[in-house]
């Protein structure tokens, strides 16, 4: 800020402490954002007074000034006791030039609150409190919305389900995307969960497509997305990083495969042709994420779970993996 300029705020003022610590708040919070100088001032009541602080302001040169009005409404302490002191009539947000005992400069004041949305809802939101007792009676225990969700699950479909065996796996999809219907669209290969458990309990780890299916899963992870090997593969070869990253990781050695974001992913898997125990394969998309999954399940080498279609998720793939791991550590 120039040396010629002020920033004051103007509040109605009180003789109780309090009030002067609450607006002395404000203008902390003030100076802190914008990073310069705001002075407190009130009309009435309290020291200072703004008429004082104009004063000295325009004894020390002072030229331009914002006043930020910290009152409520349009009300005569705006029109008659401080704008009016002025000469001038009640305009906003604009630049007027004035006189105050004789020297010439220049003020801009901004709006009372009232006509401001912010202001609207804090006062709705205070006011709300005294009526927001909640009537329902939540479950709140993390373990107990599970185990009891999961019941709801398996009893909505356990109808729907031929193999039994594979329901923990069908309710989890479910679980994870809230859509029953999910589990029209999920293949399953006979040997998928054998397979699966006998490669966790003889420590294999698994290999994801990207980071927010790693975080997730309960097991040892690695993700190969933002190696910068992977980078120069995707850029060498034109292809994305999802499968470069799994091209790469399946050279380095034997994983279980997780793929729940990026259908080229599953390229990365049916070019290397690896030898793997289990791939989990929940890709939703448009574009690629149909027809690799299709073709993922002609491939018979791969035991697999796959969502069909344009469905899938992260969500699902990492619910399903955890819950594989669940059993494999039983």
């Amino acid at each position: 800020m120039k040396m010629n300029e002020a920033i004051v705020i103007i509040t109605h003022g009180s003789r109780r402490g309090t009030f002067v610590e609450d607006m002395q708040n404000v203008a902390e919070f003030l100076e802190d954002k914008l990073l310069r100088e705001v002075i407190l001032s009130h009309n009435e009541f309290t020291e200072p007074n703004w008429r004082n602080v104009l004063d000295e302001l325009t004894s020390k040169g002072v030229k331009k000034i914002v006043f930020s009005l910290a009152f409520l409404g349009r009300g005569n302490h705006i029109a008659k006791d401080i704008m009016g002191s002025l000469g001038l009539e009640m305009e906003f947000y604009t630049w007027k030039k004035t006189n105050w005992k004789g020297k010439d400069i220049e003020v801009y004041f901004t709006r009372p609150l009232a006509d401001s949305n912010l202001v609207k809802i804090a006062l709705l939101s205070r006011i709300s409190r005294a009526f927001n007792e909640i009537h329902v009676d939540a479950v709140e225990d993390p373990y107990e919305i599970e185990d009891r969700t999961m019941n709801i699950i398996k009893e909505m479909i356990k109808d729907k389900v031929e193999n039994k065996r594979y329901l923990e796996l069908y309710a989890r999809s479910v679980y994870a995307t809230g859509n029953p219907d999910i589990i029209n669209h999920i293949y399953i290969s006979d040997n998928f969960l054998d397979s699966a458990i006998e490669a966790l309990r003889g420590g294999i780890e698994i290999l994801a497509d990207i980071k927010m299916v790693s975080v997730g899963i309960r097991w040892k992870v690695r993700t190969l997305i933002d190696d910068e090997r992977t980078k120069e593969l995707s850029k060498k070869l034109g292809i994305t990083r999802a499968e470069a990253s799994i091209s790469l990781g399946l050279k380095e050695g034997s994983y279980g495969i997780v793929i729940g974001n990026s259908p080229t992913a599953i390229l990365g898997l049916l070019k290397e042709e690896a030898e793997v125990p289990f791939v989990i394969a929940t890709p939703p998309g448009f574009t690629n994420a149909k027809e690799l999954k299709e073709e993922l399940i002609k491939r018979k080498q791969y035991p697999s779970f796959v969502v069909k279609g344009n469905l899938g998720g992260s969500n699902i793939a990492v619910s399903v993996m955890n819950e594989v791991i669940r059993e494999a550590k039983q």
